[in-house]
């Protein structure tokens, strides 16, 4: 299958190099349209200063730049001229290598300073092949470039303690050319490896094929968008590296370059068909950093751990999920107790201000729906989606303790649960419908927004005619779209389309409301809505979210989150194991 990589980056698994077609200023930038090298590390992906801009890969003959078509699969990048092609392909997580497909063909790199200064470009000589080493300073990254075969030769302009207008310059000069392009830590080993362009494609086939081979449980029609969905998380898995502990699927290659505290739980459902080794890995991310308080970081990228707020706890939900078709080992499991409780203490202990036994957000960021307008009067705000996550994930401490045999803790677990359960029925519902109310006033928050509804969660554990009226409600046409949940009612006032948490439908959010509807007893409606986020996603890929009323994808169009919980959906409730 092909794509287009001006959407999804062209990448592999743990590599923090990524491939993308960009048009002219992308991002703050001040770059010409075309193909650029792009590199995910540090912080490139998140501000006006900063950029994930390495080089632009230019197609020449004689010297003469080329207009070219873009074909790419999962494991290889053509770029197609009337002179020849160059194809490029992953050696491996840090070496991509292009090839010529005719002696004309040649490649231009120009380098794309993300500061002005320090970026130089130095030739090693060696016995085999001219070296040169990349520094660029701006993306706090390096790279080393030869020609395996063909020539190779470099210009720039030095000022004094820089250089610009940085290139190189790559041809075949009678031979079939194939450059070299390694990301290197901090210098190069000297290492003098010779790579064999076939053999490296079919090799990268292989492990693509390996990564996907749990497709034989999607069923025929879903296999296309399913291996969009398997090559969405792993091309944009990075290798454990800096602040990374462990292998990471990044929410995005594209500008999403990080693992947010709530969005890495939705990977880590999906991977837990797949790989349980790497569900465990991507569950546990931001436990490495968990503090002494029992806090876990808002989010967690190679070069920062960044603290100022928090996500959601719907860990314990997660796990209870992943539980559900992989095992934990005895000392997983006691891992995840010790996490788990330590994290449920820190929101009962820093988070219930009021003392009446429910928590609160803070800010509508701790809650994962930044804008949403849960929060458009100024939080402190007591939502029921958090109530929901707190009694899930106390009930799940509860089992965790019995298996592990710690019968003493269970009964607290249980008794807290119980508590905030009976906190929530008497203060976060009005005519058997959830609201959120202010901290201290328990003033009602008068919005359009789906946030309370997340708690249908607890399925069950809800008196019988809530269950009742929130169904009815989610079937009616007050978020009901052909598409899925709106996250604001498209009839409030507030609705925005392209409103970020004021209207979108969310994958997250999806998952929820059908895993929800599902523990209510209405697996119809659920499958029902898990078909048409299914459906929107075979149309518009794999994005950070969705218009309401078109489907029609927006901000970062391939978002892993989005990817996972299609995987998710599909393996729960459209398989044939279904």
């Amino acid at each position: 299958m092909g794509f287009d990589i001006s959407k999804n980056p062209f990448s592999t698994y743990g590599s923090y190099m990524a491939v993308s077609k960009l048009p002219a200023n992308y991002r703050w930038q001040k770059n010409t349209e075309g193909v650029f090298l792009r590199t995910v590390r540090s912080e490139a992906c998140l501000g006006p200063t900063k950029s994930t801009l390495v080089a632009k890969l230019i197609p020449t003959a004689d010297s003469v730049e080329l207009p070219y078509e873009i074909e790419a699969s999962y494991t290889e990048l053509v770029l197609k001229t009337s002179a020849g092609s160059l194809s490029l392909c992953f050696a491996d997580a840090s070496t991509i290598l292009v090839k010529a497909d005719h002696p004309e063909m040649g490649l231009t790199i120009e380098f794309s300073p993300a500061e002005p200064f320090f970026d130089y470009i130095y030739e090693i000589p060696c016995e085999d092949h001219l070296r040169y080493e990349a520094i660029c300073f701006g993306q706090n990254v390096q790279y080393l470039f030869w020609a395996q075969s063909g020539t190779s030769s470099m210009s720039q302009i030095w000022n004094g303690c820089t250089a610009d207008h940085n290139k190189l310059h790559f041809s075949g000069n009678g031979e079939e050319m194939l450059v070299v392009i390694r990301e290197i830590a901090s210098e190069w080993d000297g290492a003098r490896q010779e790579y064999d362009y076939d053999q490296r494609k079919k090799k990268a086939d292989r492990e693509f094929e390996n990564y996907c081979r749990t497709i034989g449980r999607i069923p025929e029609a879903e296999k296309e968008t399913a291996a969009w969905a398997y090559y969405t998380n792993y091309s944009s898995t990075v290798g454990k590296s800096g602040f990374l502990k462990r292998d990471a699927v990044y929410m995005s290659k594209n500008w999403m370059c990080s693992t947010w505290s709530w969005d890495h739980c939705f990977n880590a459902i999906a991977l837990a068909y797949q790989n349980p080794e790497a569900a465990w890995d991507q569950w546990m991310l931001p436990f490495d950093y968990q503090d002494a308080s029992g806090k876990i970081p808002d989010n967690v990228n190679n070069s920062k751990v960044d603290w100022n707020y928090g996500k959601p706890p719907v860990h314990g939900w997660t796990l209870r999920m992943m539980m559900q078709v992989m095992e934990l080992s005895e000392e997983q499991l006691a891992e995840a107790y010790n996490r788990l409780s330590s994290w449920t203490l820190w929101w009962l202990n820093y988070r219930d201000t009021d003392h009446d036994g429910l928590c609160e957000y803070i800010h509508g960021y701790d809650s994962g729906w930044d804008n949403a307008t849960a929060f458009a009067q100024m939080p402190p705000v007591e939502s029921p989606d958090l109530t929901a996550y707190l009694i899930i994930q106390m009930d799940v401490l509860a089992e965790l303790a019995e298996k592990l045999g710690r019968g003493s803790e269970i009964k607290i677990w249980k008794d807290r649960s119980e508590a905030m359960l009976s906190a929530m029925l008497r203060l976060q519902f009005e005519d058997d419908l959830p609201v959120a109310i202010h901290v201290g006033t328990h003033e009602i928050v008068r919005q359009e927004c789906l946030l309370p509804y997340i708690c249908i969660l607890l399925g069950e554990k809800l008196p019988l005619k809530i269950r009742e009226k929130m169904l009815a409600v989610l079937k009616s046409d007050r978020f009901l779209t052909k598409y899925g949940f709106a996250t604001e009612s498209p009839a409030s006032s507030l609705y925005e389309p392209d409103g970020y948490w004021r209207g979108p439908i969310w994958p997250p959010s999806t998952l929820q409301m059908v895993e929800g509807i599902e523990s209510c007893g209405d697996s119809s409606f659920a499958r029902e809505i898990a078909g048409r986020y299914c459906r929107m996603a075979g149309k518009s890929g794999f994005a950070e979210n969705f218009d309401a009323l078109t489907g029609k994808d927006l901000r970062d169009p391939a978002y892993t989150w989005a990817s996972s919980v299609y995987l998710t959906l599909v393996y729960r409730y459209l398989s044939e194991e279904a």
